[in-house]
């Protein structure tokens, strides 16, 4: 299983554009059908089997990003999968919150013609939450509390010493990720304060030049006192008042004109 033509099966299974990707724990999405092989191909051994991705999981060599997402859809409640035998290995190897695409449940034919496949033993399989498992192969297959075994035909199991090691190499990874994910929500901590502080370095900024704004008079500078030159007013004449039939002296009285 590879992810050469991703993108062109992402774009074929999007329908009129409506898909969505988004995060979700894998423990809480559905299988649609009523059991999964443990190939993904029985005509070509290229496209590998179950265990092989679960291995390669399990150590890292490859992650949900390195293939193409699961497709899931929203009926009655829940996420259901039509990608049963990768969601098999990431609930198995307990991989938490996952990158999927959400689809409308109506888009895709898919969605319900393998969601009626399972129907008849969803209460074998706690609605959905196991699977029954057919070996194809002989190739050693892992103990599973994923796998329902009362539709399960598995003839090959792995050794006792081989279980340990499987089981052991799970918890390591579910550990590995846990640091990984607290360590990427602490840079988005970091982010978004980083963010926040910048948006307000901003803000006190605008508000400072609004007040130097408000403050400043019209113009920008503030106004001189003008000069009588300066208003058009460049001479003065001089008159002296005589009031008749008064006793008061004369008086004299400065009038500024135009020049």
């Amino acid at each position: 299983l590879s992810n050469s033509g991703s993108t062109k099966s992402s774009l074929s299974h999007a329908g009129i554009g409506a898909m969505v990707t988004k995060q979700v724990d894998v423990a809480s999405i559905r299988f649609t059908q009523e059991h999964v092989y443990d190939t993904f191909n029985a005509n070509d051994a290229r496209a590998g089997g179950v265990v092989e991705l679960i291995t390669d999981i399990i150590s890292g060599e490859r992650t949900v990003t390195d293939l193409p997402l699961i497709r899931v859809a929203v009926k009655q409640g829940a996420y259901w999968c039509v990608d049963n035998r990768r969601l098999f290995v990431y609930k198995h190897c307990q991989l938490g919150e996952i990158p999927v695409q959400v689809f409308d449940w109506k888009e895709n034919r898919e969605f319900e013609l393998k969601w009626r496949n399972g129907r008849q033993t969803r209460k074998k399989t706690g609605g959905g939450a196991r699977v029954g498992v057919i070996q194809r192969t002989e190739v050693p297959f892992p103990q599973s509390s994923v796998a329902e075994p009362s539709l399960s035909r598995i003839t090959t199991y792995m050794a006792l010493g081989e279980q340990r090691r499987h089981d052991a190499g799970i918890a390591a990874l579910r550990k590995r990720r846990s640091v990984q994910s607290n360590a990427s929500e602490n840079v988005s901590a970091d982010m978004e304060e980083e963010g926040l502080r910048k948006i307000l370095d901003s803000t006190h900024a605008v508000v400072k030049a609004k007040r130097r704004k408000r403050a400043a008079p019209p113009g920008g500078k503030r106004r001189k006192k003008q000069s009588q030159s300066e208003c058009g007013f460049d001479s003065a004449v001089k008159l002296t008042v005589t009031m008749d039939d008064s006793s008061d002296d004369a008086y004299a009285v400065e009038v500024v004109t135009p020049g």
